[in-house]
């Protein structure tokens, strides 16, 4: 059945109002304190009353220059800089491309160090345990290609995981012999326990790594980590997270989770450039590490032996440090709260609609902003591309069968999510 061409042309109007709001940021540059300034008036509200506070998300939406062209839900890609992160790289490209050489030679390891020291605090690690790097892949091919495996030994990973660490394994299984243990297992309707049982039915004695997502990009499921870390080290086993979709998403801190090796991209719901990432070692893990890149400046317990990457563009450490504040303005458990909430606030409209499907548990502890949603017998190739062309609204397919994936973010506001909600049940009740 197919919507009236007047509830049509409702939609589009108001696609544009929705859109042309978000045009006229409210906060400029200097948003972090701004945001900080705004939330002192949410005085004694919990992270959950804070979520429903539109008010006060209206002025962190503010603090971002968005597109006028359509509705941003693929932050699951990169999440757009506050104006505050894009005018502090600015700023600091002019004054190190002034001093050049000089400020290479004088003050960039200093600036490493004070970065990494700021981040590790954010992130509740040691600062010699991690490391900047330039995103996911880079932090965890480095632990994968860094390893001390050999013919025989191996290491499970579940079919869910990124294309890249899957692709970095069989590269040493092809080189070295190692076998990898591939975990096909239909994750989204299946219990903590059984995933966690399920992980631990697969090791064997030559097991010695598992690399599991903290949350799946694939469908934003959020996986038991904590509990896989701790029943593989009972068996004497290391476990690597990808954290690409974790961190500064959900306020859990890195060493909360006890994995021996973590890995993300800060230019994802860290808010920071897009070249900026973390890796994390523990610290008694860094010695038997090999580097990826060659080093002799650093001792073998060091991770900066993890770190040779070359001449680097140091204007991107202070837009990190921007995002820090940016975050900490905000607060990690207010913003994993407002997350949820409009996870939530367009599942639940469109849960029990004919010919709907959402592919992503949606209990609390199991996702957070992510979403993955499909509409029966549609391509969801061809989904994409009629929100985009039809509704304005950007997301994609990352490979989910039968699924786009809805990434909205704390600058989403509840006019889109309507939007979002009103276009599906019209392409809904077309199939």
């Amino acid at each position: 059945m197919r919507i009236s061409d007047s509830r049509r042309d409702f939609l589009k109007k108001a696609a544009n109002i929705t859109l042309a709001a978000s045009a006229f940021p409210l906060l400029k540059p200097d948003s972090s304190h701004q945001v900080h300034a705004a939330g002192k008036d949410l005085g004694e509200q919990n992270p959950l009353q804070s979520a429903t506070d539109e008010q006060f998300w209206s002025s962190v939406r503010g603090a971002f220059n968005l597109s006028p062209r359509f509705i941003n839900f693929e932050s699951g890609y990169y999440s757009p800089q506050p104006d505050a992160g894009i005018d502090e790289v600015n700023n600091q490209a002019r004054r190190v491309n002034e001093l050049a050489a000089f400020y290479m030679r004088d003050s960039w390891l200093d600036d490493i160090a004070s970065t990494t020291r700021l981040l590790g605090l954010f992130a509740g690690c040691a600062e010699e345990e991690i490391l900047i790097t330039r995103n996911t892949t880079e932090s965890l091919n480095i632990v994968i290609m860094g390893l001390d495996l050999k013919a025989g030994d191996e290491a499970i990973w579940g079919r869910y995981e990124y294309g890249s660490m899957q692709v970095a394994f069989k590269q040493r299984a092809a080189r070295e012999g190692i076998v990898n243990k591939t975990l096909d297992i239909p994750i989204n309707s299946m219990s903590d326990d059984e995933i966690v049982k399920t992980y631990q039915k697969a090791i064997t004695v030559d097991t010695k790594v598992i690399l599991v997502s903290h949350i799946v990009y694939l469908t934003g499921q959020v996986l038991p980590v904590r509990r896989i870390c701790d029943m593989a080290h009972e068996q004497g086993i290391e476990v690597i997270i990808d954290g690409a979709h974790s961190f500064a998403h959900l306020a859990d801190q890195i060493t909360g989770l006890h994995g021996d090796y973590y890995g993300t991209s800060l230019h994802k719901w860290m808010m920071a450039p897009i070249g900026t990432g973390l890796l994390y070692v523990r610290k008694e893990k860094i010695k038997k590490l090999w580097p990826l890149f060659g080093d002799w400046n650093y001792a073998t317990d060091k991770i900066q032996k993890l770190g040779h990457f070359g001449t680097r563009p140091p204007y991107l450490l202070f837009a990190i440090a921007e995002a820090v504040r940016f975050n900490q303005a905000i607060g990690l458990a207010r913003k994993e709260a407002r997350l949820r909430y409009i996870k939530n606030y367009w599942v639940t409209r469109l849960a029990e609609v004919r010919n709907i499907i959402v592919h992503t548990p949606t209990e609390a502890y199991r996702s957070c902003a992510i979403c993955a949603v499909g509409i029966k017998d549609k391509d969801p190739g061809e989904l994409a591309k009629a929100l985009y062309e039809r509704y304005q609204i950007f997301t994609v397919s990352p490979g989910y069968p039968g699924a786009v994936r809805i990434c909205p973010n704390i600058y989403s506001s509840i006019g889109e999510l309507d939007h979002f909600v009103a276009a599906m049940k019209e392409l809904a009740a077309e199939s």
